[in-house]
């Protein structure tokens, strides 16, 4: 048997669990994937309305201990240039393979659909 090796167009996508309010949600991610979110500098710490709204985040990776995602924000010393900024979405949970959790500097996370991601 042959076995075909997948082409780049082809996205591979991955079946995880996401532990989210006390219940596993199955999910199915891929790596360039689209979501938006809060992003909370100081985790649940974060003051009110110093939370960052990120409107399209892109996702590095579809596995491994952490799930880190990528956006372009305006930063710098005098907030006059686009900055991409990092930081871990999910976080593997002990004992469980392909279970993850929210990191804690994440709030209010929105997988795109596929007809939203048509559109960007």
């Amino acid at each position: 048997m042959e076995q075909q090796l997948p082409t780049s167009k082809e996205k591979q996508v991955a079946s995880i669990k996401v532990f989210m309010g006390n219940t596993i949600y199955p999910v199915e991610i891929y790596k360039g994937q689209h979501i938006s979110f809060y992003y909370l500098p100081a985790g649940e710490h974060t003051a009110p309305g110093r939370e960052e709204q990120v409107q399209k985040a892109t996702l590095e990776n579809e596995s491994g201990r952490t799930i880190n995602v990528t956006w372009e924000a305006v930063g710098g010393l005098f907030k006059n240039k686009i900055v991409t900024k990092h930081a871990p979405l999910l976080r593997r949970m002990m004992g469980a393979p392909d279970t993850y959790q929210f990191d804690k500097c994440i709030g209010g996370p929105q997988f795109f659909s596929a007809q939203e991601e048509a559109e960007c």
